[in-house]
């Protein structure tokens, strides 16, 4: 069998399991959903619960009873995961097949459907039911768990809310009064004198109003001295506020010591922070705060610091990070998309992860590995990608993933590439359009002689 026919036999096999991988794993959710456990498998949910409540009306059957209402929540907590897994599974394969609008009106219709809140409301009401009654036991144990038992302050436990009369006010263009007049009101709402609650919403307003057109001067002292205010959402706020103020590396100062913070919620946005002010600079003092994020305890904090970047910052420890990130299964493709891929100058262990990750099937990993080779590559990387491409590109079936593999090869090309190239040009299975690009870098090669 010729490698042509072996091709088109592939990927006709590829395009077929691809369409249908989306209904296979919304099935095998629908399969997943009863029989999480052993004792699911027998038993629909409320045929549990049913038992379990029998089984409580005498007092020889509350550990029997206890068991199984666990059992119903444990199922249940599983099958959110699951539900998780098959949602991003679904999404993927209608991208990869090309069905977005089919994908557009899933999503749309899911949403529509989850929008009633009712059994959150619910949930919260059993909880805080349980824990009022049992109080004393909830603090012993909390204590015992090393969790803060410290009860909040109204600022802290009060949603944030922004205010809408000055956002607009800030917006307008008509009437420049009004406009002057209410920035100085949310001046005054972010000085010391002003309460949390203020300082809060304050900081929730001019992070929607930072579109608008006005003198940032005065705004960043007063949002640099909320970072070390005693309320985490505050601090957040501040940090989501600063880049958008004029702020400069000179301010990295204020917002490194918030790599150690302990609220999550806070570490989750130093990372852009460091970034924006950072813009490339500062780089001894912006990439260990940035490994110190990634290697948080807490993978949100991980997740949003990695989105964060975009090829600003490179040192081989760094590098190395990224690359051990790379290989994670929850991070791999925040790593490979947002910052290996992104880098300025690759070095050979980038371009190396680069080219390895040229043969996941899965086009939005494997078709942003070839773009980023596109450029960046360092001079001591160029035999590795000139090799990984030649290797990559005859079992390529991707188009957008082949485009830019080509690409790529036409910078680093040497003699090495020549008969592939060649193989391209006369073979009567390629298009015109990869036909022409082989052609090109041939001629790259002609001159060079």
């Amino acid at each position: 069998m010729s490698r042509e026919t072996k091709l088109c036999r592939r990927k006709a096999v590829r395009k077929t399991l691809l369409v249908h991988r989306g209904v296979i794993l919304v099935i095998l959710f629908m399969l997943y959903v009863p029989v999480v456990c052993a004792e699911a498998k027998k038993e629909s949910l409320q045929d549990i619960y049913e038992k379990a409540e029998q089984l409580a009306k005498t007092p020889e059957g509350m550990e029997s009873a206890i068991a199984k209402y666990r059992s119903v929540v444990d199922i249940h907590r599983e099958n959110d995961k699951v539900f998780l897994a098959a949602l991003r599974g679904v999404l993927r394969c209608y991208s990869e097949s090309g069905q977005i609008e089919e994908g557009a009106r899933f999503l749309v219709g899911l949403s529509q459907s989850m929008q009633n809140l009712e059994m959150m409301k619910a949930w919260q009401e059993i909880v805080s039911e349980f824990a009022s009654k049992h109080s004393h036991v909830v603090k012993k144990v909390v204590a015992e768990m090393g969790l803060s038992s410290k009860p909040k302050s109204k600022a802290e436990t009060a949603r944030v809310v922004p205010s809408r009369k000055l956002i607009d006010a800030i917006l307008q263009r008509k009437d420049k009064a009004l406009r002057e007049k209410s920035l100085a009101g949310l001046r005054e709402m972010l000085s010391s004198e002003s309460s949390n609650a203020d300082k809060g919403s304050a900081l929730a307003t001019l992070r929607s109003a930072l579109t608008a057109k006005f003198d940032r001067t005065p705004f960043r002292p007063l949002v640099l001295a909320l970072l070390k205010s005693e309320v985490a959402e505050i601090r957040a706020l501040a940090l989501q506020c600063l880049p958008g103020l004029e702020a400069t590396a000179s301010d990295l100062d204020h917002v490194i010591p918030l790599v150690e913070d302990p609220s999550a919620e806070v570490r989750r946005h130093v990372g852009s922070a460091l970034i924006q002010l950072g813009k490339g600079d500062e780089a001894k003092k912006v990439i260990p705060a940035l490994m110190k994020l990634l290697e948080d305890e807490d993978y949100k904090i991980i997740e949003r610091t990695l989105r964060s970047m975009w090829g600003q910052y490179s040192s081989p420890e760094f590098d190395a990070l990224l690359i051990k990130l790379s290989r994670h299964p929850r991070h791999r493709g925040h790593a490979i998309y947002h910052c290996l891929s992104t880098m300025r100058h690759k070095s050979a262990a980038v371009c190396h992860r680069l080219v390895e990750e040229l043969d996941e099937p899965n086009w939005n990993d494997s078709g942003r590995a070839a773009w980023g080779l596109t450029y960046g590559v360092s001079e001591e990387a160029r035999s590795i990608v000139e090799e990984g491409l030649l290797k990559a590109l005859p079992e390529e079936m991707n188009a957008y993933t082949r485009k830019n593999e080509f690409k790529a090869l036409r910078n680093v090309a040497t003699e090495k590439s020549r008969p592939y190239l060649k193989a391209v040009i006369d073979s009567q299975m390629e298009t015109d359009e990869f036909k022409e690009l082989a052609r090109k870098i041939m001629e790259d090669l002609d001159r060079t002689q």
